[in-house]
């Protein structure tokens, strides 16, 4: 199935504050992104928030693995056939996402589109 991708304004930026210490991090991104058009209920999905999900991805800089690697979050739109982008983190630089947060990054997704 053909699904639309959307990259969240917060998303882009994440991901070019991550290239400055991580060169390889947008090649890492359009792996993931090319995993989740075939199966993209492969991220864990978050308890109460409203559907996100949480993929890990090898950071292939540090040569660590998936535990030592990214976080992915985003949200799977079965209905309207699309995937969109919420936020990659580095695991070394936090642990988790709060419930708070995950839902300003909703807020922020819906004032995009």
């Amino acid at each position: 199935m053909n699904y639309n991708v959307i990259l969240g304004r917060y998303f882009k930026l994440s991901v070019k504050k991550l290239e400055k210490r991580f060169p390889s991090v947008k090649k890492d991104v359009r792996l993931a992104v090319e995993v989740l058009l075939e199966n993209p209920e492969l991220g864990v999905l978050i308890p109460d928030s409203s559907g996100v999900r949480k993929l890990r991805l090898r950071n292939s800089d540090m040569k660590r693995g998936k535990s030592g690697g990214y976080r992915l979050l985003y949200l799977f739109d079965e209905t309207a056939e699309s995937i969109s982008f919420l936020l990659l983190y580095a695991k070394s630089d936090r642990e988790n996402i709060t419930q708070h947060e995950i839902q300003q990054l909703l807020n922020r997704l819906s004032e995009n589109e």
